[in-house]
């Protein structure tokens, strides 16, 4: 595992990411805070001190999963890797464990990407299970990291009906987010910072375009409402419009 700092865990092992998509802080504009929350949380972790499992929440194309990538581009040389995970493999996260106990060198992000789980599915149970913990201690040199698009992963109808056991059930349900000590949310993007983003975009690229703020407010509109993703594939399209 020496200089490889990815991986993916698949049919029962840890799979290298040969390519990894490196993302730099330069490129996260107005995250600040979030930024902050979360490398607190990884400076500690890799100086071997507390640390907490985090989930990272809200809006799509909002750069949750590009802090992730970009923490991880910062602290590797720290010792951090960083295995993705899918939900559906929950059942062999202490396979996992096993093979981290084994690198007592480095510290470990379990990553799961983009959970969510339907009403009706029991997997959130044995994902839950899985954060509380049972018998297994977990290793001291790994932590769970998530992103979600919806806060509590698990569609909420609670507020809904008067039905005890209907809430009961719902509790248990948004009862998942509170799994994750550190709560990183990523709100509805105003005008102003999602023009920073492709302002700052267009001039990595090199473009100078008459009345561009126009133009970038309407595509964001085009494609149902602004983010840093929806900034940057701005910029990205008037690249290729002038070249």
């Amino acid at each position: 595992m020496n200089g490889v700092y990815a991986f993916k865990w698949r049919g029962g092992a840890l799979e290298t990411i040969e390519e990894m998509d490196a993302v730099h802080r330069s490129d996260l504009v107005d995250l600040d805070n979030q930024i902050e929350l979360a490398e607190k949380n990884i400076r500690s972790f890799t100086a071997g001190g507390a640390h907490l499992d985090m989930l990272l929440w809200g809006e799509r194309g909002a750069g949750k999963s590009s802090i992730i990538k970009m923490l991880l581009t910062e602290y590797h040389k720290q010792g951090l890797r960083a295995v993705e995970f899918r939900q559906e493999n929950i059942a062999e996260l202490s396979a996992l464990y096993s093979t981290i106990r084994r690198d007592s060198r480095h510290y470990y992000m379990i990553f799961f990407d983009d959970i969510s789980f339907d009403r009706n599915d029991a997997l959130f149970r044995r994902f839950k299970s899985a954060l509380e913990g049972g018998l297994e201690k977990r290793p001291s040199n790994c932590m769970i990291v998530a992103t979600s698009n919806m806060r509590h992963m698990v569609p909420d109808k609670a507020a809904d009906t008067n039905d005890i056991y209907d809430r009961d059930e719902e509790n248990e349900k948004i009862s998942l987010k509170s799994r994750f000590a550190i709560n990183i949310g990523f709100y509805p993007m105003r005008k102003e910072p999602y023009l920073r983003i492709a302002e700052h975009y267009l001039n990595k690229f090199g473009l100078n375009i008459d009345d561009w703020q126009r133009t970038a407010e309407n595509y964001a509109m085009d494609r149902g409402g602004r983010s840093g993703r929806i900034a940057k594939q701005f910029a990205i399209q008037m690249l290729l419009n002038n070249s």
